[in-house]
Parts: structure tokens; C-alpha cells; sequence
């Protein structure tokens, strides 16, 4: 078997790998556009993966940088299958039919000629080859064949990220082939910690993404839903109002439980709570497989129960933070001209407000630099704008939808492959569980893959 990175660096950007079972197919897993970079150089390598058609696609879960480039794959063979979970297939079409409006809004204000990379006919003609894969269901990439006889077939096992997502196992002859893709294996307050397979896996390719940060008792969820509870009623008795950018795809559908669980128990007291259009749509698919979905509460709707007002985009730029009120708002990194990073700008001049970061910050994103720097500075969340100062209240919470590194570490460990591919993480995340591995388990070969460059397994 070869195992190619289509990744154009070793870090958390353009998810989306080649496997080559000889001759009995080739297959990608996830494919990603990086959410920092535009154009090409956002996309995966597609010429790592030279002009031999590729058998499947399989998708773990509909996050922009596993998903965002499945139609550039799909227009490269139409016929290709692309095999995902129920909640995937439902999320994929809002997520990508968004991808392609912000690429005609960044072509229209940076000039970028080569967007949209992808239109929503090529978006429409993607879900036709979308095949849906129950977790627990063995399946073949050959669609008119018995699995149970086929020398390759593969599962889908929950993976406790977000809604839908999954770890892909293969079996190939007589080996097994375990991809986590992102995994938490702790519960939150809507997922299920991942159920996955521990015996038999002789090649596991796993993520690393948390790989650099050591996760201590005291700093574990519980106890931090616990300090942004006390957080937010801080802010609130002081007048002001709350802004918490998160992803519209799963960090919003877990604070809107956690929030209204919290309310219900009285830790909260009630107030308005505001999110964004693309939050609502993936939200009304959490809703809808409420009750057969891998969920928690599947009683709660989230929509119904919790009733959040949806933020007009239109208005973003003449909203004024009202006291006592919580802001859901994407993007998560307040990524340049989201509903988010515009929003932000109007806490920043208010020491009353406070802005709190939950969810996977990169450090060079405007969330990035705003935790970097001190309150009464300046700060630039938008390069086209004058810095302003930072008189708002700042915090971090790690309120993480990633394995950390100890409960990743640990199932490696028990799962005792052959082989650890290690993927999805920055370079000192990919060390660490290098040099850790190789300490704990001296006979298991640890490899991180160099972009582009097949790899024997």
C-alpha cells in the first residue's frame, strides 16, 4: 500500500490524503481547502496524485478544511463516488454553497481572478455522487460488489468531533487500516466521546493536532464551562455584553446546549442569544437528526429550546453590543470581513465587553493576535483599517473538539499498530508524538509523511 499527503505542508491546512491499495483501488481521504491562504495555493496537491483516475472518496467529516475542495475532486471524475455519513451528506450542501458566495465576495474586494474555484452547479452536481455509509456498515468502494468478499472494504466508526464526523477503517487482504481523522475521545456537551476500534489496526494515520499543548487536570472541560459560566455573568453585572466567535459548524451547536443547560440549572440567568445565518442552517440539521444521529440530548432542540435570534449579515456593520447579551458569531479565528471580526470591533472600545476565545486559535489569525495582546494596546483585526485599542476584557477557554494529546497518546498506545502515520498537526505537534512515541513503544514505526512524496507502508 502507498500513502501520498496531499497537503502542500506538514500542518492544519489542506486535510486530504491518497491511498493506493495495489491495484485493488485508490482512494482519497477528505478533501480540503486551507482556511488561511487563497487561491491554488489553498487547495490540495492535486499533482502528487499523478493521471491515474481515483476509485472513491471518503469524507470524515464537513469541516471547510477536510470538505471544502470535494468539488475540484469530483470535477476531476465525475463518476467518483464519495462515501460520508447522513449528517456529512446534510451539512456538506450549505457548507460549500457558502464556500463558493465568500469566494465571489473575496474576488469582488481583493481581486482574487481565480475565484470562485468552484460554482454552485459544480457544488449541485457533487451531492449526485455522494453515497451515505451508516457507522457499523462494511462497504466497498466497487458499489455492485458483496463487501464481505471484496479483498478491500471499509467502516465508519464515530469519531466524537462534531455531528457526522467519523474514523475510516480498511480492511485489505489480511490487514487493517484505521484513519481517525479529527477525533475527541471525551464527551462534550452534544457529542459522545469517539467509539473506535482497539484491536487489529496494524497502520493507524492519525491527527496530531493538539499534539504541541499539554492539557492539565484543572484545565479539563468541565472546569472550564465552569470559568466562562462565571465569565460571562462578570460581564454581565457589570453592563456589558458577550461576544464568543466560534465555528458555525459545531462550537456554535455546543455552546448553545452548554448555554442553555447552564440556564436551566441556574448557573446562567436568561439572555438574549444571537447567532449568524450559516449557524442556523447546520443547526436546523443537528436538530433534525436530533434523534438518530450519534447525539447527546436528543430531546434538546436547539432552535426550538434554546430560540437564539439569527443575525442579519446586512446589519452586522450598524449593531451596537446591548448589555447583557451573548454574541455566537462566526468565524471562529475572526478571520477578515466575517460577521465575527466585524463585531468585534465595536467591543474593543468598551471596557464593559468582553470577547472570549473557545475554540482552535491560529496564532497569526486577527483572534490570534487579539490574545496577544495586552489590554489598553492597540490591535489590528483588519489590515485595511487602523489598529484600535483594546480596552474590552479578553479571555481563552479550552473548550476543544480535538483529541488531547494525553487521551490521543493513550490510544495509540493501546492500539499498538505496526506503524503510526502521523498527520493534521504544526510541526512541534508532530514532533512531540514523535519523540513520545518512539520513548514509550521503541519497536512501533512512527512516520510524519513530507507533502507530495508516496510512501510505502
Amino acid at each position: 500500500m502507498k500513502f501520498t499527503n496531499l497537503t502542500r505542508a506538514n500542518e492544519i491546512g489542506a486535510n486530504s490524503y491518497l491511498l493506493e491499495f495495489d491495484g485493488e483501488g485508490r482512494i482519497v481521504l477528505d478533501a480540503g481547502l486551507h482556511p488561511r491562504k487563497e487561491g491554488e495555493e489553498a487547495t490540495p496537491n492535486f499533482g502528487a496524485m499523478g493521471e491515474r483516475p481515483t476509485d472513491a472518496l471518503i469524507v470524515s467529516h464537513a469541516h471547510h478544511d477536510h470538505i471544502g475542495a470535494l468539488p475540484l475532486f469530483v470535477r476531476r471524475r465525475e463518476k467518483m463516488p464519495v462515501y460520508l455519513s447522513e449528517a456529512t451528506y446534510l451539512l456538506a450542501e450549505p457548507l460549500l454553497h457558502n464556500s463558493v458566495e465568500v469566494m465571489l465576495k473575496q474576488r469582488a474586494s481583493l481581486g482574487i481572478t481565480s475565484y470562485p474555484l468552484f460554482t454552485h452547479k459544480e457544488v449541485d452536481r457533487s451531492a449526485k455522487a455522494y453515497r451515505v455509509c451508516r457507522p457499523g456498515q462494511e462497504c466497498s468502494i466497487q458499489e455492485d460488489s458483496d463487501p464481505k468478499g471484496a479483498p478491500l472494504s471499509f467502516r465508519l466508526y464515530p469519531g466524537g468531533h462534531v455531528l457526522g464526523a467519523v474514523g475510516v477503517r480498511f480492511r485489505y487482504r489480511d490487514r487493517q487500516i484505521f484513519y481517525t481523522g479529527d477525533v475527541s475521545f471525551q464527551e462534550q456537551t452534544l457529542m459522545p466521546a469517539a467509539d473506535f476500534p482497539l484491536d487489529g489496526i496494524d497502520t493507524l494515520i492519525t491527527e496530531a493536532t493538539r499534539g504541541g499543548k499539554e492539557t492539565p487536570e484543572n484545565q479539563r472541560r468541565p472546569m472550564q464551562i465552569e470559568r466562562l459560566i462565571s465569565s460571562i455573568e462578570s460581564t454581565f453585572r457589570r453592563g456589558g455584553a458577550v461576544l464568543i466567535p466560534v465555528f458555525a459548524l459545531g462550537k456554535t451547536q455546543e455552546l448553545l446546549a452548554t448555554l442553555h443547560l447552564e440556564q436551566k440549572a441556574g448557573r446562567l440567568r436568561r439572555c438574549p442569544i444571537t447567532i449568524g445565518g450559516l449557524s442556523r442552517s447546520f443547526t436546523q440539521i443537528y436538530d433534525r437528526l436530533a434523534k438518530r444521529s450519534f447525539r447527546r440530548h436528543p430531546g434538546l432542540s436547539l432552535l426550538g429550546d434554546v430560540a437564539p435570534t439569527v443575525l442579519d449579515g446586512r446589519l452586522a456593520r450598524q449593531l451596537s453590543p446591548k448589555p447583557g447579551e451573548l454574541y455566537l458569531i462566526s468565524s471562529g479565528m475572526m478571520t477578515e470581513h466575517t460577521l465575527s471580526n466585524i463585531l468585534a470591533r465595536r467591543f474593543l472600545p468598551e471596557e464593559r465587553h468582553s470577547i472570549f476565545i473557545v475554540g482552535y486559535c491560529d496564532p497569526n489569525s486577527p483572534a490570534g493576535q487579539l490574545l496577544q495582546t495586552s489590554r489598553g494596546n492597540l490591535v489590528a483585526l483588519d489590515s485595511e483599517l487602523p489598529p484600535q485599542p483594546l480596552l474590552c476584557e479578553v479571555e481563552q477557554f479550552d473548550l476543544t473538539s480535538h483529541a488531547i494529546r494525553e487521551d490521543l497518546l493513550a490510544y495509540i498506545l493501546r492500539v499498538n499498530p505496526r506503524l503510526c502515520v502521523l498527520v493534521h498537526g504544526d510541526p512541534p505537534a508532530l514532533a512531540w508524538f514523535q519523540e513520545r512515541l518512539r520513548e514509550e513503544r521503541p519497536g512501533l514505526e512512527v512516520v510524519v509523511p513530507a507533502p507530495g512524496e508516496p510512501l510505502e507502508l
